[in-house]
């Protein structure tokens, strides 16, 4: 098991894989999950409304009701795409995170070096972080802003076993998504 210093050199967040790691982390909000759970169950109950009515009188008695139908299939569809074009509009916006960055992640802080800077941070400032699938580690010093860890681009022989590990000595909370 290697020791920190643990080294990712030139992370890069593509626009592409920007709007990947946090439509994610979008998916996974409660409020958002809440929300597709309702939208599935008004959807389902549109249907089996618009069933019955074609069943019972062999046609649409209440065109309202495929009408609404309609507009919340539509609204399903579109949130998804306004979603991705919001994300990427936000990268776009961002020329920070548009610069490869060099992170080192010692026993006691991550430093980042950029074409914009330098920056350093002691681990008890990291409020949380987030694992994304297996390639990404998001670690928030503040609630609006993170640094994005790109884990293929560690150096081996670390893993992102170790980084685990070295977040486990710092009280910093955890989640995977």
């Amino acid at each position: 098991m290697p020791q920190p210093p643990y080294h990712l050199p030139a992370v890069h967040l593509s626009a592409d894989a920007f709007v990947a790691v946090n439509f994610r982390l979008w998916r996974a909000r409660p409020g958002t999950r809440r929300n597709h759970w309702l939208l599935g169950a008004a959807l389902a109950l549109l249907t089996i409304s618009v069933g019955l009515d074609l069943g019972q009188h062999g046609r649409l008695t209440s065109p309202f009701t495929l009408v609404f139908l309609g507009v919340g299939v539509t609204y399903g569809l579109l949130r998804f795409g306004l979603v991705r074009w919001q994300l990427r509009r936000g990268y776009q916006r961002q020329a920070a995170l548009q610069q490869p960055i060099d992170f080192t992640l010692t026993s006691t802080e991550i430093i980042g070096r950029s074409a914009l800077g330098q920056f350093s941070g002691q681990w008890q400032l990291i409020r949380r972080a987030v694992w994304v699938g297996t390639d990404w580690l998001l670690l928030y010093p503040t609630e609006a802003a993170c640094y994005y860890l790109d884990l293929r681009r560690l150096q081996a022989p670390a893993t992102p076993a170790d980084v685990a590990r070295l977040l486990e000595r710092h009280p910093i909370r955890q989640q995977r998504v």
